[in-house]
């Protein structure tokens, strides 16, 4: 508890990054009580409310269906962070798996795993959830599997690093020596001792994740519409930029204020966690 506490008081020392947390927080909310929250539904709409500009009525204007932008991108923030979040600690998890084992087995092994993971890393990881979209299709359940896939080559090698430093310190041989298994040795004495890093490579992916899916969804790899999603919002209205911007600014303006928050209270926790910074 000290140590968690620690890390709390170190923090809110920084208060950008409070201020950040707090707006990633509401934004939350928001989508999470957009039932409660949005004047009307996410498919919501009438011809002949066709591209109205923002007013009391419609915060963020109309779409072409004569949908409330405004409605549409909380619903749709709701399905983008879910993909986010849960990709993001998918693959974090895996890459984590993945990176511990390999490194703690060393050898051949490990030679394998490396060579098979750099195959995957010489492609761009947005490049690499393209092809396999295009390879599972589109939907949900196919845009989440693109995102965790191509994202857990560079976190078993951020997992790799640290436990090739551990497999050869004391509190391990002790646990090799006392005939423990390999697993236990994994996840009970190792993992844990990397959490640190594997908390800040989380947080800031979840960033990552949310733009591997826009992306996706704006190249209609992703999801389809017309399920809401930013991405797809994006891409729905690039074909109006010119004549009706409030279509592209408003869910534009939504994205960069989710992931300027992510990244700020991901810098923030990653300082926090440092101990070459503690006090």
């Amino acid at each position: 508890m000290t140590g968690v506490k620690d890390f709390i008081r170190r923090l809110c020392k920084n208060r950008l990054t409070v201020v950040c947390l707090i707006l990633f927080v509401l934004i939350v909310l928001a989508v999470i009580f957009a039932n409660f929250i949005a004047p009307y539904g996410w498919d919501e709409g009438e011809v002949v409310n066709r591209y109205l500009a923002p007013s009391a009525e419609h915060l963020c204007g109309t779409d072409n269906y004569g949908r409330d932008i405004f409605s549409r991108i909380l619903y749709g923030g709701r399905m983008s962070l879910e993909i986010g979040l849960i990709s993001a600690v998918v693959t974090t998890v895996v890459g984590a798996i993945i990176g511990a084992t390999s490194a703690y087995f060393g050898g051949k092994f490990d030679n394998v795993v490396m060579r098979v993971l750099d195959v995957f890393m010489a492609m761009p990881p947005i490049l690499l959830a393209i092809a396999i979209a295009a390879t599972l299709g589109t939907g949900m359940m196919n845009t989440m599997l693109a995102v965790i896939i191509s994202g857990i080559p560079m976190k078993a090698r951020v997992a790799r690093g640290p436990v090739l430093a551990l497999r050869n310190q004391e509190f391990v041989e002790a646990a090799t020596a006392s005939n423990s298994s390999t697993a236990k040795i994994i996840f009970k004495h190792i993992i844990p001792n990397i959490l640190a890093p594997l908390i800040v490579q989380t947080t800031l992916s979840i960033s990552g994740a949310i733009v591997s899916v826009a992306g996706l969804s704006f190249l209609g790899l992703g999801v389809q519409p017309p399920a809401p999603e930013w991405g797809a919002m994006l891409s729905a209205g690039r074909s109006y930029l010119r004549d009706y911007p409030w279509m592209v600014i408003a869910p534009g303006i939504a994205m960069l204020l989710t992931l300027f928050s992510l990244n700020i209270v991901g810098d923030g926790v990653r300082d926090a966690l440092d101990p070459k910074l503690r006090d």
